[in-house]
Parts: C-alpha cells; structure tokens; sequence
C-alpha cells in the first residue's frame, strides 16, 4: 500500500501479508515513475500511436495488399484516433453557485457510486461526502484537483467518509469541516485502518470546525450546521452565498411522527 502526502513528493509504504496485516513500514521522499510496461488509467498509451503507424505502413508497403486491406487499416487509425479524442479531458466551467454530482447510489448497491456532491461557491468547490475514488471522476470531468478547497464530513459511516480519507491522502491539501466530535471519530477510525499515526494524519489537511449554533464563513459563503437524528453523530447544513442558498439534509430520519414520539418519552428534548 502507497499513500502519497500532500504536496506529491513525499509517500507512506506499506508492507502487508497476505492477512491484510501491516508487517512493515517506510517513509521516503522523492517522485514516481511509472514503467512502461504497467497502464496507468487516464494517461494515453504508447503503443497506440505506434500500432496505427506500423498498420498503416504495412499497408501501403506491401506489394500485393488488396484495397480492402488499405481501407480496414484506414480505418482502424480512424478508430483509434477516435478514442484518443476520447480519453482526452473536458474543459470545465465551475459556476459560481450550484453543484456537481459525484454519486447517486447507497452503500448497499454494488454497481453504483455512493452518493457525494461537489458545492460550487464562487467558482472554487467544496466535496460533501465525496464517494470513493472520486479524484479519478475529477479528472475524467476535467475538474482541476486545485479546484476543491475543502470537504465537508457529514458523519463517519464509510459510505461517506472513505472517499475523504483518499481525498486528504493523495490530493493538494484541503480542509475538513465537521464538528470537532465527527472529526475525531474520522482520525481515529483512519489512524486504526491505515496504521499511520493520528498526528501523521492531522499534518495531510486542515481542520475547520463546524459548530451547532454558530455561522462558519468560508470562500465569502455561510454555513450554518446542525444535527440530525441519526445512528452516530451526523451533521446537514444550509449554505448561502450572495441571496442565493441550499440546504443539505444528511443522513437522517425522515419521520416526523417518530421523532415527536421520541420528544414525548424524554429521549430527545425539544431543543434537540
């Protein structure tokens, strides 16, 4: 297991068995090459470029090539070529207010992708609960890792907390905003997962805490947090940013009823 630091040059190795246990570890610094013999999703291969050279070669060589021949290696560059337009990125435009969805599933869906969410506040961006290997759909959006600022950890189930801990692991360094009681479940969940030490952890981010009650101003927009009533501690939020606003509910319970009942028998006060 790798994880590279922020900043890109420094990385955590780790040497694990073949029980998933950490037998070994080592810290070094430097850069990485990739060898050519290993692909590296997102990058265009080499050889592509050099089979449509030596196709279209062998084909215009060969004495006693047919025009059948010519024209299936004709397009066989074609076709190749095309999926080099393919691989190649888009330009992104972030809006100044609005979002962009990473996920729409739930962590019982073995096809889809958790649900997770980039805010966009004035052209910079703000992941909520980011899905795993949300940094590859980044890249295949076109969206910049220098765009992301920050994360908001709604609560530490690993449907919506993985993907930060990637996050935080292998990007630029962002902040984390949550409450200081969900923050130091995330660290000594992640500390326990990966082996590497609570302070080790704190050093790859920052931490902003969110406070109940209290207005957290962050990129020239306010966010006021709550809780919600849920099986640990979770968070949502209403965001607002030049007369415009958006709430984000969490994870919750979506029963009134219920949670009048729980009022009533003293589980919850009526502040709660």
């Amino acid at each position: 297991e790798i994880f590279k630091m922020a900043g890109g040059t420094e990385y955590i190795v780790h040497d694990v068995d073949k029980d998933n246990i950490i037998i070994g570890k080592a810290r070094l610094s430097g850069t990485v090459r990739v060898p050519d013999e290993i692909a590296v999703e997102g990058f265009l291969e080499r050889d592509l470029d050099e089979d449509i050279e030596s196709d279209t070669e062998e084909g215009n060589n060969s004495e006693d090539s047919s025009d059948d021949d010519e024209r299936e290696s004709q397009n066989l560059a074609s076709r190749s070529l095309d999926i080099l337009r393919i691989r190649a990125p888009p330009t992104f435009h972030p809006p100044s207010f609005g979002v962009t969805v990473l996920g729409n599933s739930h962590g019982f869906d073995k096809n889809g992708s958790v649900s997770g969410y980039v805010l966009w506040i004035n052209g910079r961006g703000v992941m909520i609960d980011p899905p795993p290997y949300s940094s590859a759909t980044l890249e295949r959006e076109g969206i910049r890792p220098t765009m992301i600022m920050a994360i908001i950890i709604t609560h530490c189930h690993a449907d919506h907390d993985a993907g930060s801990f990637q996050k935080v692991m292998t990007g630029s360094r962002v902040a984390i905003i949550t409450t200081p009681t969900i923050y130091k479940s995330f660290i000594r969940k992640y500390a326990a997962l990966s082996g590497l030490s609570p302070t080790l952890l704190k050093h790859s981010h920052r931490h902003r805490p969110a406070i109940i009650g209290q207005p957290l101003n962050f990129q020239g927009a306010t966010f006021n947090f709550t809780y919600t009533l849920h099986s640990i501690p979770c968070i949502a939020f209403k965001v607002e940013w030049r007369r415009r606003s958006m709430v984000f509910t969490g994870d919750h319970l979506n029963k009134p009823t219920e949670i009048d009942s729980l009022e009533r028998i003293g589980v919850l006060t009526q502040e709660r």
